[in-house]
């Protein structure tokens, strides 16, 4: 059977650590679990935000689990589709990292976005404003899931 392809956000890679709330910390490990039941993605997106950590173990951590992964490229394709996902209102341009990572997922044909940033991403607005944009410009449809949705 075909892997599904999935790109992590840095909001599940952090959580896998991150104490301070143990039952998503708790459901982000039970995910990671059987994570290769999948074809996992990042980009240099995910290493700048890392690189941004200012704890060196956890940043290291963070960086060796990330690597097992396969890297995706931020392209013109990539810009430019983040660029109209901002314009149509779906992510505010303050926070264009989150288009990006729309994008990447839909560019690179990609089949989930894995977050947990409800505040953007995994809401009911987004994952239906994403796809009716894909519609319209002629790429493929994504989920965007939260690690206990998979």
């Amino acid at each position: 059977m075909k892997k599904l392809k999935v790109f992590l956000d840095i909001s599940v890679y952090s959580a896998m650590l991150d104490d301070r709330n143990p039952i998503r910390q708790r459901q982000t490990q039970d995910f990671l679990k059987n994570i290769d039941d999948y074809e996992v993605f990042y980009s240099q997106i995910n290493i700048e935000e890392i690189e941004a950590i200012i704890d060196i173990d956890i940043k290291n951590k963070l960086i060796l689990f990330l690597k097992k992964g396969n890297r995706i490229e931020i392209t013109k394709e990539v810009k430019e589709l983040t660029k109209v996902y901002i314009k149509e209102g779906l992510i505010p341009e303050k926070y264009e990292s989150d288009a990006i990572l729309l994008a990447l997922t839909t560019i690179h044909s990609l089949d989930i976005l894995i977050s947990w940033n409800f505040k953007h991403l995994v809401k009911r607005k987004t994952r239906i404003g994403v796809n009716l944009i894909n519609l319209k410009e002629g790429y493929k449809t994504i989920e965007i899931l939260a690690p206990p949705e998979l």
